[in-house]
């Protein structure tokens, strides 16, 4: 299935170290691999729709920082594999990405969009359609609105998503999506598939504060915990919980 990437900090911060592992789900999600990330307080997206596997990540243009980040390797179950098929999508100035199959939303008039049109033919972009456009009748309540709605898409099939406003990073998580917060003092800690071990007080700021979220846990001797319902992320810390 796809995989999800997502990164909350209160500094701007590369993901090198996850991108080594996360590098990894792209051999079995080899439909497709982009990165959402602000630059400037602007969104800006790098996709390809190809294997990160088979991409150099030692490259520059994966040497990004921020203090958000979405990443996405895609399994193609709805729509051709195509660049604008591939995750993340953007729609004034948000992000989002998708991890299931819930193709049936398409066909059902419950969820017919008004105002909003999808660039390309996935289900996962369809959803965000629907997201916003019910976000937009009633912004003032935007954190329940997401929880509900994302409650009923996911009677579907699997509705596990990471969607971003360039403030807030919202995680709902159906049947898998883990989190784990990093602080000080830091520790040692060991990559799942690539095997490779760093001490975080090496490379971190002592004042760093992030949480990384991911569809499997990335690492082996960390707390991951699983997100069940909508989570929000604030500057590396949980800032808001709806189960």
């Amino acid at each position: 299935m796809c995989q999800l990437l997502g990164v909350s900090s209160n500094k701007n911060v590369n993901i090198n170290f996850s991108l080594r592992e996360f590098k990894h789900r792209g051999e079995s999600n080899h439909h497709g691999w982009g990165f959402a990330f602000l630059e400037n307080n602007d969104w800006k997206i790098i996709k390809e729709p190809y294997s990160l596997k088979n991409e150099d990540i030692t490259q520059e243009k994966f040497r990004f920082k921020s203090k958000i980040i979405i990443g996405h390797v895609r399994l193609a179950s709805c729509g051709e594999k195509i660049h604008k098929n591939t995750h993340p999508f953007i729609i004034e100035n948000r992000v989002f990405a998708h991890n299931g199959t819930v193709k049936d939303v398409k066909n059902d008039k419950n969820f017919f969009l008004v105002n909003l049109k999808p660039e390309g033919d996935t289900d996962s972009e369809y959803a965000f359609c629907y997201l916003l456009e019910k976000i937009k009748l009633n912004p003032s309540e935007e954190i329940q609105i997401i929880k509900n709605e994302a409650d009923k898409i996911k009677k579907y099939g699997k509705f596990n998503f990471l969607m971003s406003d360039g403030k807030m990073l919202y995680a709902y998580g159906d049947d898998s999506l883990y989190y784990v917060q990093r602080k000080s003092p830091f520790e040692s800690v060991r990559l799942k598939d690539d095997q490779y071990e760093v001490n975080l007080s090496e490379i971190k700021d002592p004042d760093e504060e992030a949480v990384i979220i991911a569809t499997e846990p990335l690492t082996v001797n960390e707390n991951w915990i699983k997100i069940s319902g909508l989570k929000i992320f604030k500057d590396g810390k949980l800032y808001s919980e709806i189960a």
